[in-house]
């Protein structure tokens, strides 16, 4: 369309050249002011907008509000980190360094940092959940995740998992589906451990150490809660351990007494109890 009207406009001047031959310089002119006039007023709104931008980058960081549902999380911390963008330009603050330092802390899960005009911060900070404690000095979060406060987390009665590195997911998984099978009997897990050789033991909140082994650990568990909810419900205090390493039966060690094996109910009769056979896991 703008080379069809361009070449429209060079035909009407050959007509009219011979009477209007006085009029080309000027129009030649004319045509040349208008563009021209337009990148002058182009340039000088470019640089008026550059130097209001400017301006603008530089009008200091006047407040940070930091919002989030805080339990642990140390806030003079939090404030020694942030004090020092005040000041800092609008548009100069480095919202990418102040959440990586803010994820640095211990008791924080998820940052979220963003500019607020004219001349503020806004800080949303999750702060870690604990679900579990972890070996010593650890804990896990809803997804698995470890952290380590600076110290332990104070009015927190959460249960132990143990595992060798990077079990952390599974460790939680297999808590999560325990506490399940386990809660017909009314006792809670106060101790979940994974040994080397991957192996599963439970310590009850009523002392009960629960030694299932490596293979079908949820069915094992499952005859365990029956039990304990069932025929030994009157008597589960005083259970020591059960032993659930065998095929076929239960050892069973009661506190003060020599351990004596059990078949639990629905085992056939001719199936041996292994009350001294070494345990197959």
């Amino acid at each position: 369309m703008s080379t069809l009207l361009l070449r429209m406009s060079g035909h009407a001047g050959s007509r009219r050249g011979a009477t209007r031959r006085g009029a080309q310089p000027r129009a030649a002119r004319a045509a040349w002011l208008v563009p021209a006039l337009i990148v002058a007023l182009l340039l000088a709104a470019g640089e008026m907008g550059f130097s209001a931008l400017r301006e603008v980058a530089n009008v200091p960081i006047k407040q940070v509000t930091v919002n989030g549902d805080f339990r642990f999380l140390d806030k003079a911390r939090v404030e020694e980190i942030m004090l020092p963008h005040l000041g800092t330009g609008y548009f100069m603050v480095d919202l990418a360094g102040i959440r990586d330092d803010l994820k640095q802390l211990p008791m924080v899960h998820e940052v979220t940092v963003r500019r607020a005009w004219p001349d503020r911060l806004m800080v949303f900070i999750t702060e870690q959940v604990p679900v579990l404690r972890l070996g010593e000095d650890a804990y896990l979060n809803p997804y698995a995740e470890v952290f380590r406060p600076a110290a332990a987390l104070p009015g927190l009665e959460l249960p132990l998992v143990e595992g060798p590195a990077g079990s952390e997911k599974l460790l939680l998984d297999r808590f999560d589906a325990f506490a399940e099978l386990l809660e017909p009997s009314g006792l809670r897990i106060a101790r979940l451990a994974l040994d080397g050789k991957h192996a599963w033991r439970i310590t009850l909140d009523n002392g009960s150490e629960l030694l299932l082994g490596r293979r079908e650990v949820e069915r094992k568990a499952r005859i365990v809660s029956r039990l304990l909810a069932g025929e030994w419900a009157a008597d589960r205090d005083r259970i020591e351990r059960l032993d659930m390493r065998y095929s076929n039966g239960v050892a069973v060690a009661w506190k003060g007494e020599a351990p004596r094996a059990h078949r639990p109910e629905g085992t056939a009769a001719a199936d041996p109890v292994p009350a001294v056979r070494p345990p197959n896991q």
